[in-house]
């Protein structure tokens, strides 16, 4: 008997197995961890089983965060049978979990997904001017301090002072600029200063001795440091509900250092491009233009981030060459094909570009999610492809906003890769969280200067 339900018990595994290697189990199995579906979206997940398995299929939704205050007859999403295949629709916004089983008990698969409202926003293309200022001063490079002796010494790396280092403090007075950093050296001369550094993640108080720099008859440490940046860019889009904008689809990061800017304060101008350099392989091209401080388009800068630049702008955005809202597509719905962007080649014109989406990545988060490649023969003419100052050129397909244009093939300018939406508005801050603006006059770095 026991011998008998052994080999019952092989039997049943064995058939599991070539069950689950099956091309119509495989499907099953491929079926996506997670899901993000917008309300009124069907998505069809076709079952081409035998009818005897097929009719002990079964697909179960659950809500594991259901709301107290909720109907229990009104879930987030639905699923229905429509011959061999079934469809999952969102109802409303919400988070459920669909359970793939077989003979009602085996489990097959599970899928998390959301549901999210649709959200519609006035797309970018508007040439902006980037004025972003550094939290505390990053320190770029060292600086020889030459002695009566004619000996150069470097205080600041002696004591272990490194090139990306964020100085927040010196001697517990809060540094934003060279200026703060010389004013204090000035006072305290060759007594010692205790430097607040972040170091990465890391919080580290570094103590140096200014030494006497017979060359400029001052005392210094002996680094160069550099407190912002100033470029051109793009606009993604615009809430006109929160008056909150995306732009450029990438962090801006520090030329020297290789490191993000970690904002302090920042505003964005409208910019008008002049001139234009092609990119041919090898050498990007880049957008020059100067910035209009009078314009309408201003705004603050809150967040640095791997997905953009993101804040909330002093007045009404438009975009002429959009004059409606469109509503925002997700990386589910982005496929292979034609698309166009919009971005500015004279002046401050918003124009729109055909181009072709020719690859598609949905698991992607590093900004890299499609390849875009340049179609448009005018475009091609005056740029070469997708040039520096180009980055967070809205991509919009079938009627949607699906991301932005954020990296350039260095050895193919006509394609580069392009950044999802939902990457987007992960990074999109809580309304209402901004920093006011400066007023000072990526990505072309300020000029460093030495302490």
């Amino acid at each position: 008997m026991r011998r008998w339900r052994s080999t019952f018990g092989i039997i049943i595994s064995i058939l599991f197995v070539a069950l689950c290697c099956s091309p119509q189990a495989r499907t099953i199995l491929n079926l996506p961890h997670q899901q993000k579906m917008v309300v009124g979206e069907t998505n069809i997940i076709p079952m081409q089983l035998p009818g005897l398995l097929e009719e002990r299929l079964v697909l179960e939704i659950f809500n594991p965060s259901r709301s107290v205050f909720a109907s229990q007859g009104d879930p987030a999403v639905v699923v229905s049978k429509n011959g061999s295949a079934y469809e999952i629709t969102a109802l409303k916004p919400g988070k459920a979990s669909l359970k793939i089983k077989l003979l009602g008990y085996i489990p097959l698969k599970s899928i998390s997904i959301e549901s999210v409202p649709p959200r519609r926003v006035v797309v970018g293309g508007h040439s902006i001017g980037v004025l972003l200022q550094s939290r505390g001063i990053m320190v770029v490079g060292f600086a020889p301090i030459v002695d009566s002796q004619g000996q150069k010494l470097y205080p600041a790396r002696e004591q272990g002072v490194e090139i990306g280092d964020l100085v927040l403090k010196v001697n517990n007075q809060d540094v934003s600029t060279e200026t703060d950093l010389a004013q204090i050296i000035d006072t305290v001369k060759d007594s010692e200063l205790v430097l607040n550094i972040k170091r990465k993640d890391r919080i580290i108080d570094l103590t140096i001795k200014p030494a006497f720099c017979a060359e400029t008859q001052r005392f210094r440490v002996g680094l160069f440091v550099r407190d912002g940046v100033v470029g051109v860019g793009t606009m993604t889009f615009w809430d006109p509900e929160t008056r909150q904008y995306a732009a450029l689809g990438h962090i801006i990061m520090d030329a020297d250092t290789k490191q993000g800017i970690d904002v302090l304060k920042g505003r964005i101008v409208s910019a008008s491009i002049q001139t234009i350099k092609p990119g041919k392989p090898g050498r990007p091209g880049e957008k020059i233009g100067v910035f209009q401080g009078e314009s309408t388009l201003k705004g603050s800068i809150s967040k640095n981030t791997e997905a953009g630049i993101f804040g909330s702008t002093e007045g009404v955005v438009e975009n002429p060459a959009s004059a409606h809202s469109v509503e925002i597509g997700y990386a589910h719905q982005v496929h292979t094909g034609p698309a166009h962007i919009y971005t500015v080649v004279n002046g401050t014109s918003i124009e729109e570009f055909e181009v072709t989406i020719e690859k598609v990545y949905p698991e992607r988060k590093n900004g890299k999610g499609m390849v875009v490649k340049i179609e448009d023969p005018r475009l091609l003419t005056i740029t070469g492809g997708i040039v520096q100052g180009m980055s967070g050129s809205p991509i919009v397909q079938d009627g949607r906003l699906i991301g932005a244009i954020t990296h350039v093939f260095l050895n193919d300018p006509q394609r580069g890769y392009g950044i999802f939406m939902d990457n987007i508005l992960s990074e999109m801050p809580v309304q209402n969280n901004t920093v006011s603006s400066f007023s000072t006059s990526i990505f072309s770095p300020a000029l460093a200067n030495c302490a």
